[in-house]
């Protein structure tokens, strides 16, 4: 696969508030391959890993549209994400290939999230928003 270095503050990306971890792969009793109970771990920091779901623009043939993908990203925590706000990450890259069927499929990684520009989610609030008991 060929890789590319992305530049966060120039590829705009939007977090859904979505993280997920990434669980090892097993091979299995019957020869296939399986997702583990166990989280993956990044090879290189040891750090679990996490798929942070997060939303860009594209320009595909001509023609602009938005678009969901995963970046792979190493964190000791799950890192929590506000919905639908900005979100940059540090060595940011991105990983092309082309499909059987002849489309293109992309890998994002990247080493952290940068927290100086990217908000949290609030924490959830105690109690309703009224004040009052339902």
């Amino acid at each position: 696969m060929t890789s590319y270095a992305v530049d966060s503050k120039r590829q705009a990306m939007r977090s859904t508030g979505i993280v997920n971890e990434v669980k090892d792969w097993v091979d299995g009793p019957d020869g296939k391959r399986r997702p583990a109970q166990t989280q993956a771990r990044d090879e290189e920091t040891g750090m679990p890993l996490w798929e942070v779901e997060v939303l860009y623009r594209q320009t595909a043939f001509g023609r602009e549209s938005n678009t969901t993908g995963v970046v792979r990203v190493g964190s000791p925590v799950r890192p929590v994400m506000a919905e639908f706000a900005p979100v940059a990450f540090v060595g940011l890259s991105v990983e092309c290939r082309v499909t059987k069927a002849g489309g293109l499929a992309e890998s994002w990684r990247a080493e952290q999230v940068d927290d100086k520009a990217t908000p949290a989610a609030a924490a959830p609030a105690s109690g309703s928003a009224s004040g009052k008991a339902a």
